[in-house]
């Protein structure tokens, strides 16, 4: 079965562009979307931060497995002449957004109004505020119904701690617990979001992502199949855990084409 990762960045986790092509060869992945990460903001991403130069590159010398996306922080200087550079140069999305900003922050709005005009999905970290921690993003899931409606034919990807966590309808009971355990409560807003709005995904990379959907295996097999539309493969790692537990699920065979690979080519050819 064929496999998009659609969650990677490139030179990082002491991995450069030719461990990580090597890893996702060894894995069966066939497409790999290349994601970039730049904020203004240096206190905690100096030492993190992804380049969009990185990420086309990897698509230069592997351009049968990378797909580059670009990040361009929205507060920095002419950000739609800059996203436009980008796609010129070969990028197909834009991403990772990870910014201290709300998701209806206006500077944002400029990147969702470029992205609109050049047909670039948009992925986005959300996450919450923790205590000693600065790694607030993109906030929050209340936010976005009014973005989504207003930018529509943009095709948001949510992905991060402060995305999931809304799988449970008492994610408001606990703001400050990232990765929530034991049974989902119904009635999750990010589920009711997902079935309503066409534009809305969900990437299912890294812990937050496997937590969502396995923390109660019941409620996850559930949601992976009622939503096997929105749903996306990726990692943001170096591991096959995700891989494994949707296979644990003995999902059919449609569902599972749709998730690894069908719902991010109608995004991204």
């Amino acid at each position: 079965m064929t496999i998009t990762d659609i969650h990677c960045h490139v030179n990082w986790l002491d991995m450069d562009i030719d461990a990580w092509a090597a890893h996702f060869r060894s894995l069966g992945v066939s497409r790999v979307w290349a994601l970039g990460w730049e904020e203004w903001d240096r206190r905690w991403t100096g030492e993190y931060e992804l380049p969009t130069p990185d990420a086309l590159e990897a698509a230069q010398r592997y351009p049968d497995l990378f797909v580059p996306f670009c990040s361009v922080d929205p507060r920095e200087a002419d950000v739609p002449g800059r996203i436009r550079a980008y796609v010129e140069q070969g990028c197909k999305g834009f991403g990772e957004a990870k910014f201290r900003l709300c998701v209806d922050n206006p500077d944002l709005k400029v990147v969702y109004h470029t992205c609109a005009e050049l047909g670039l999905p948009f992925l986005f970290h959300m996450d919450i505020w923790m205590p000693d921690v600065s790694f607030w993003y993109m906030a929050d899931l209340t936010r976005l119904p009014a973005v989504l409606e207003e930018f529509p034919t943009v095709n948001f990807i949510g992905h991060g701690p402060g995305w999931w966590r809304w799988i449970s309808g008492d994610a408001e009971d606990h703001p400050t617990n990232a990765y929530p355990e034991g049974k989902v409560t119904p009635g999750g807003l990010l589920p009711q979001l997902l079935a309503k709005y066409d534009n809305l995904w969900a990437d299912l990379s890294a812990g937050s992502g496997l937590n969502a959907i396995t923390r109660d295996p019941d409620f996850g097999r559930h949601f992976v199949l009622d939503l096997s539309h929105k749903l996306m493969y990726g990692t943001d790692y170096f591991d096959r855990r995700l891989l494994d537990a949707l296979e644990g699920y003995e999902l059919p065979e449609d569902v599972m084409a749709r998730i690894l690979d069908g719902n991010s080519r109608r995004l991204v050819e």
